[in-house]
């Protein structure tokens, strides 16, 4: 066995503190057993200590159930402390790891308790921490699995009841056992399993206690052979969360069970032999020490940073000529007595209890501090202080380090003055106000006053910098702000919370009426001609919103809510005016806000499907095409129409997600609508200008649906509104040609309704027109309505454009539609949006 360098023993200069999980788990010890393996086994633990006073005074593990009698669901209801173990082992927290495996070793335990100075509960750790956080960093060499594989192993028939699995495992002290006896008809990997304290723990949670060892074996096993390197057997326990590994020999015959504990126990005597070579190393040890030493003096003395050294006492011992020139002390000054000569005063009692007890549990206490120099001087220093412990947890010294930070503290003031302050107007800014807001809303409810909160809004105002430069904007907003605050008053509290939004709270104003006509005099002062520096008046109007507390909200969040709310009103309702907050305001928004929200989640929660409606051809009658219709369904079972969550979802961004959905919807069951012998069928699909401009280009998308289901392009068809090419015709015009250069058609949809022209019709790719519904339902209402219809169809006939007629809902509209020489019709006479179940039996009724 080859012994650890002292560079490889690094990973012991580390405490147990740092190697304790996160959680421990913890009872009274009155707290009933079977409550007690519940929680291990939720929190996947091997093991529960029982505390009194946050003390430990019992530990249960999973090795201490496998002494309880065959009957075990019998003393399940009894305390913890029948069946714990007591005295608990303990550590301190700041015991290094070779001490815990010392005294893991000595006292024959595999947890050790972790606790503070008071001896109160801190943690836990175990062989397996150990394991996971040392061993990764002390290789093995060149040793196998066979050098470290110690325990005996346990071979069980696979019907051997669990209890009395149980009682062999804790007779033979085994943490494991392998588990044979299955049918020989199983695969040869599911012929041999293994089952741990960790399934015994599981099957006494689990109530499960009347199993055999083959129904609660894990099978197929992770099987090494003896020859592996120990390195790569921990990887394999540590990749795959593992601590037993079924050894083979090289005749392929199970000779054992790897396990975590064997890998300790390899450690320490490795770890063992490696503290008794050091005592014969000990001169040239030494003389490295003194080396590190002298090395470690030298950097303490030239150190930027203020250093102190204090022994347990915490009389100081030494410093550095650092801590001299800061505080102005000579160390001959300083030396034999308590730090608290630099005290300042500016710290409580509090604050100096809290840094000692963060020290003592912790170790370490990091913080910025004031103190006092020499000279009377009080000044700011970022202070680490550093318990310095032996090998058994005890603190031996305190290492002080800090450095004088008054220059960042005042560039700390600067930072906090420019985070507060609007750089333009001086005014406090938005987040500023908020903090006085939240002031005043506190006065307010102190004194049972109300208060008023006004917001305002430039509108347009960004045109004003367009055509002035930001130069004259900025200008224009420094005189606006001088005017809001000769208008309110000295009493209010001004701010200026957005590029051109100002915020004002009103303490003195104490009824709406008055907040109302301050505000529509404000308006007035704004609405005065403002000289700019070229000698032009410019003309400006804003838009106001007005809320009060607590009428309106008991809070600040929601009162600035209330006021934003306000102020939009104003706007929506046309600007340059004044908006009363109001209930029914804040009950729409809401709605609104709960419908985008329930709409970003409709997709992930299937709350969408697709519909379909039929198109037939006018002469035969036979049914050529289906137009896909999106359809949401919320999880309360509700019906959201397309008319009020498709603008939702056009205005929120998910139309292009919406869209690319239903597209790969509607293709695949296109698809099977072929595979049923439908391959005749054209899919029509609505699209969304959003989605022509999403940041991948629509056109491929497309392809990509079409080479992805194995489509011809001939078989689909995009379905677009006039809007969609009224803002750039020309870019447009390319967009879709690339759609139409793949081969698929593009309809003009709602035809007639919009800015239709002929000259669009001509230049644009369009293959159908789709006659509006309104255009048929006009058919009914005589000579003149008919007229434009077939108006309209003679001129996609002319054009050489399919002519798609939606919205048939009788037999007149049909004639009509038909002599007319319309192409294809849908609508409610001939079918309502259906199931694609439903497409099929009328596609086979009519072939049939």
């Amino acid at each position: 066995m080859m012994r650890p360098t002292p560079a490889e023993d690094r990973s012991f200069g580390q405490t147990v503190g740092t190697l304790s999980p996160g959680t421990v788990l913890s009872c009274s010890p009155a707290t009933p057993l079977a409550q007690a393996i519940t929680k291990m086994r939720n929190a996947n633990n091997s093991s529960i200590i029982a505390i009194e006073s946050n003390k430990p005074v019992g530990i249960i593990t999973e090795h201490d159930l496998l002494s309880l009698p065959a009957d075990s669901q019998a003393v399940l209801s009894q305390p913890v402390e029948m069946y714990m173990s007591h005295p608990v082992h303990t550590v301190s927290v700041h015991a290094s790891p070779q001490a815990a495996i010392v005294r893991m070793r000595e006292r024959n335990v595999r947890h050790l308790v972790t606790v503070d100075e008071n001896n109160c509960l801190v943690g836990i750790i175990s062989r397996t921490d150990l394991i996971r956080q040392i061993s990764n960093k002390r290789p093995f060499s060149a040793n196998d699995v066979a050098d470290a594989l110690r325990q005996a192993t346990s071979f069980v028939d696979a019907k051997m009841p669990i209890t009395e699995l149980r009682h062999r495992m804790h007779k033979e002290k085994c943490d494991s056992a392998v588990i044979t006896g299955f049918p020989s008809n199983l695969d040869v990997e599911l012929q041999t399993g293994i089952i741990t304290e960790r399934d015994i723990l599981r099957a006494l949670a689990e109530g499960n206690d009347h199993l055999t060892a083959g129904d609660i074996a894990t099978r197929p096993v992770t099987k090494i052979n003896s020859n592996v390197n120990l390195n790569d057997a921990r990887n394999i326990m540590l990749r795959n969360n593992i601590r037993h590994l079924v050894v083979n020999n090289h005749y392929n015959e199970i000779v054992g069970v790897l396990s975590f504990a064997d890998l300790l126990e390899f450690i320490e005597q490795d770890y063992l032999i490696y503290l008794n070579n050091l005592n014969d190393d000990s001169d040239s040890e030494l003389v490295k020490a003194r080396q590190s030493l002298a090395l470690a003096r030298k950097l303490i003395e030239n150190s930027p940073d203020c250093v102190m050294v204090c022994n347990a006492r915490a009389e100081i011992e030494a410093v550095n000529p650092a801590f001299t020139r800061v505080t102005g002390y000579q160390a001959d000054e300083v030396i034999g007595k308590n730090p608290s000569i630099l005290q300042s005063g500016r710290q409580t009692p509090e604050f100096y209890a809290k840094m000692w007890s963060d020290l003592a549990r912790t170790g370490k206490w990091e913080g910025e501090i004031w103190n006092r120099r020499k000279s009377g001087e009080v000044f700011p220093e970022w202070l680490t202080i550093m318990a310095i412990r032996d090998t058994d947890g005890s603190t031996s010294h305190y290492a002080s380090i800090f450095s004088d930070i008054s220059e960042r503290e005042r560039t700390r003031e600067d930072i906090l003055r420019i985070a507060f302050t609007d750089e333009l107007t001086g005014m406090p800014n938005r987040r500023r106000f908020s903090e006085l807001l939240s002031l005043h809303v506190g006065r307010a409810r102190q004194s049972g006053r109300p208060l008023t909160v006004l917001m305002l809004d430039l509108d347009n105002f960004q045109r004003v910098n367009n055509a002035l430069g930001h130069n004259a904007g900025d200008d224009v907003l420094v005189e606006v702000s001088r005017r809001i605050s000769r208008e309110l008053g000295h009493d209010a509290v001004m701010a200026r919370v957005g590029a051109d939004e100002y915020a004002a709270i009103l303490p003195d104003v104490k009824t709406e009426q008055e907040a109302l006509n301050l505000a529509e005099r404000l308006l007035v002062r704004l609405g005065e001609p403002h000289l700019t520096s070229k000698g032009d008046d410019l003309y400006l109007s804003a838009s106001i919103g007005v809320a009060s507390f607590p009428k309106d909200a008991n809070d600040t969040s929601n009162l600035l809510r209330c006021v934003e709310l306000a102020m939009l009103q104003a706007k929506e309702q046309g600007r340059n005016r004044v908006g009363r907050f109001s209930i029914t305001m804040q009950s729409q928004k809401g709605a609104d806000l709960a419908l985008e929200t329930a709409l970003r989640r409709a997709l992930d929660n299937d709350e969408l499907h697709l519909a379909y409606q039929p198109q037939f051809d006018t002469k035969t009658g036979a049914l050529c095409g289906v137009e896909a219709l999106v359809r949401w369904t919320t999880a309360s079972g509700e019906n959201i129409p397309p008319s009020t969550f498709i603008p939702i979802a056009e205005e929120i961004g998910v139309i292009g997600e919406l869209g690319r959905w239903v597209m790969r919807t509607a293709c695949r069951q296109l698809v099977n609508w072929r595979k049923e012998g439908l391959h005749n069928l054209r899919l029509a699909v609505n699209v969304s200008v959003q989605q022509f401009y999403g940041t991948v280009d629509l056109a491929e998308q497309l392809r990509a649906i079409l080479v992805d289901k194995g489509l011809s392009a001939d078989r689909l068809e995009i379905e677009v509104t006039e809007s969609l090419f009224m803002r750039n015709i020309e870019d447009m015009r390319a967009k879709l040609q690339r759609v139409r250069d793949l081969g698929i058609r593009i309809s003009l949809d709602d035809f007639g309704t919009g800015f239709s022209s002929l000259s669009y019709l001509r230049t644009l790719p369009f293959d159908v027109i789709k006659l509006d519904r309104s255009f048929v339902s006009d058919i009914d209402h005589g000579d003149e309505g008919r007229t434009l219809a077939i108006t309209i169809i003679n001129m996609a006939r002319n054009l050489g454009k399919t002519c798609i007629a939606e919205g048939v809902e009788n037999e007149g509209q049909l004639a009509v539609l038909r002599d007319a020489g319309c192409d294809l019709v849908q609508g409610f006479l001939l079918g309502r949006p259906m199931t694609a179940e439903d497409i099929s039996r009328i596609a086979t009724a009519s072939v049939a």
